[in-house]
């Protein structure tokens, strides 16, 4: 009995592993071959991070996430992050931001330095020279909510002391948007798998075998006059007020935003949010109605306000375009109403009616006003900062209204537009006590005076903005823009740029050295700045701008360049001189002398030692 009992039992066991094993060997097989698909080299991961090169111990963003984000990478388009170079172990005593978002986060169309991150590392650079701040940056063109979740854990990594977040503009039209070309699923459950299921071998091996039956998607076709990213992206999609793809833009978008802000708040990492900016006045609708505007009634219509605003009678130019804008309710009839009540200096109302405009704008470039309801809504919900910035500009807006005095074209500030942006997180950081002892916060007007976009960045930009212009959506009839004639040093060494002659770093060198030929140390200093924020493993970027401060007499500031720069070649006398003098006027003898000792080991009883002595025994008195 018990022999039978025995025998019945261990059948009973194998019979549960061999259904076990039936039940797993699927979960098996795949396993293994993700496993061997990973071991012959096929697919691709692009992480967010990368070893720098040429820098040990630094970090960088890798110029190919971009690509994490299509089937196949050849689609991708050609975008990138900013390269910004930071410590892989950060030490305890530095200060993180990272900053998120899309183009205009990023400096579109100045780089790095012209953007939230740039413009905002400067101003606390300056206003805190004894703190190691790094600000870096992971916005990029083109993209959305969808790929700044995905970017989410990466960036907890590397242990930021806070994330800023300006995006919202590219939820309809940026990748993965909801009524992009630049995407291939659809619904925001599909979008949020592919971003889990990207990485895996084997979804990629389906996805290379789904392409080899299926069209090139539209992002890889078009000629000439689609050939810029924004064209590639819209791909003639028109996207109604409260349609369908409007609303589900906002949901994906209030959705992403809270899963965003939940693992951040998870990791105790602060979080602001901005609200977005664009061109009010100025810019026209892309994309009205065309369809309701084709009508005889429309035209009519249009035509009396047409006529009566040519003649300066504004009360029946507002009565015209409020008949249309109740009738057809489109964005062409709203931007009239909005500029007959400018015209009839009913400022308020004429900006209500300007981003009814904008929202009714089919061409879906800038973010609707719900965008900003939305990013109000979860800022409070997690007790997130809110950086009202669309009311910053508004603040600094002539009539109240944002236009072409803070705008570059529909929605990329100009260089004073990104000076306020940059600013308004700055003094939502200095509310907020981010940063301990605000006392030395540098004033905006020396800030402004300060602003890290050299006169080559400023030629370059208006040339992309030119060339932007020149192509979809602004005209349906591209045409060619040519580049500036260089008359003088600084155009050629912008052309130099443009046209590959130079690098960014060897242009930049010959412009600081342009700079100090004339003598111009404001400008040579900025320069100088920049390219040590750029490389912060060379002593020789830091020693200039040290002594560049010194020269001008900034010495706190120059003390932290110089600091840097000893750090990087700790025997280097003249960077030692140089700090000695800089800490003995701001008062601090006591480091100065001990900075002495160190400089009178390497040089004996050079005559310089004495001269020092009586530099510190002076400023003591």
């Amino acid at each position: 009995m018990a022999n039978a009992f025995m025998g019945s039992h261990n059948i009973k066991s194998r019979s549960r592993l061999f259904l076990i094993l039936t039940l797993l060997s699927p979960v098996i097989f795949f396993v293994l071959l993700e496993l061997i698909l990973r071991a012959v080299g096929f697919g691709h991961t692009y992480p967010l991070f990368v070893d720098a090169k040429g820098m040990p111990g630094y970090l960088q963003a890798s110029d190919q996430v971009i690509k994490r984000y299509f089937n196949d990478p050849k689609q991708a388009p050609n975008v990138s992050i900013d390269t910004i170079y930071f410590k892989k172990e950060k030490p305890a005593a530095t200060f993180r931001v990272v900053v998120q978002g899309g183009s205009s986060a990023a400096g579109f169309p100045y780089g790095r330095w012209g953007g939230l991150a740039g413009m905002l590392n400067d101003r606390l650079e300056a206003s805190f020279p004894d703190k190691d701040i790094e600000v870096i940056t992971t916005a990029m063109s083109a993209v959305n909510s969808y790929t700044m979740l995905d970017l989410v854990d990466e960036i907890i990594a590397i242990q930021p002391d806070a994330v800023l977040i300006y995006a919202g503009h590219n939820e309809y039209i940026g990748v993965m948007g909801a009524g992009s070309a630049l995407t291939s699923a659809q619904s925001h459950g599909a979008k949020l798998l592919f971003l889990k299921l990207k990485d895996l071998r084997i979804y990629q091996l389906m996805q290379r075998v789904m392409g080899l039956f299926s069209p090139a998607p539209p992002a890889a076709q078009g000629g000439a006059a689609r050939s810029t990213l924004m064209a590639k992206a819209a791909a003639n999609r028109e996207i109604p007020y409260q349609s369908e793809i409007f609303d589900q833009g906002q949901q994906q978008f209030a959705s992403n935003l809270q899963l965003i802000l939940s693992k951040y708040q998870q990791a105790n990492i602060p979080v602001m949010l901005g609200t977005l900016a664009s061109n009010e006045g100025d810019q026209k609708p892309f994309v009205s109605d065309p369809t309701k505007e084709s009508t005889t009634a429309w035209q009519q219509k249009w035509q009396v306000y047409e006529q009566a605003m040519a003649d300066g009678q504004y009360p029946n130019a507002l009565a015209a375009a409020s008949q249309l804008a109740q009738q057809f309710d489109t964005a062409n009839s709203w931007f009239a109403v909005g500029q007959a009540l400018l015209a009839s200096g009913e400022n308020e109302a004429a900006r209500n009616a300007l981003l009814a405009a904008k929202d009714r704008d089919q061409l879906r470039f800038r973010a609707p006003e719900e965008m900003n309801t939305i990013i109000k809504n979860v800022a409070e919900q997690f007790s997130a900062p809110l950086v009202d910035v669309q009311q910053y500009f508004v603040m600094h807006s002539k009539d109240g209204i944002i236009g072409n005095s803070l705008m570059l074209e529909h929605l990329h500030p100009n260089k004073r537009g990104y000076f306020l942006l940059a600013e308004s997180y700055f003094n939502t950081m200095k509310k907020t006590a981010l940063l301990q002892d605000w006392s030395q916060a540098q004033p905006s007007a020396k800030a402004w005076r300060e602003v890290p976009i050299t006169e080559v960045d400023a030629i370059l930009a208006d040339y992309k903005i030119a060339t932007l212009k020149a192509d979809f959506p602004f005209t349906a009839t591209p045409y060619k823009v040519s580049f500036p004639t260089p008359n003088d040093t600084v155009t050629q060494l912008a052309l130099a740029r443009q046209s590959g002659q130079q690098g960014w770093i060897a242009n930049m060198q010959s412009l600081l050295g342009y700079y100090r030929q004339q003598q111009d140390h404001p400008q040579a200093l900025i320069v100088a700045r920049m390219l040590a924020q750029a490389f912060p493993s060379q002593h020789g970027p830091q020693f200039a701008s040290g002594m560049l401060f010194l020269g001008l007499k900034e010495y706190p500031r120059a003390i932290k360049y110089l600091h840097k720069a000893l750090a990087l070649e700790p025997r280097n006398s003249e960077a030692r001189k140089a700090l000695i003098y800089a800490l003995a006027n701001t008062g601090a003898s006591q480091q100065a002398n001990a900075e002495l000792e160190i400089l009178q080991q390497q040089l004996g009883n050079d005559p310089v030692i004495k001269s020092l002595e009586r530099t510190i025994q002076a400023a003591k008195q």
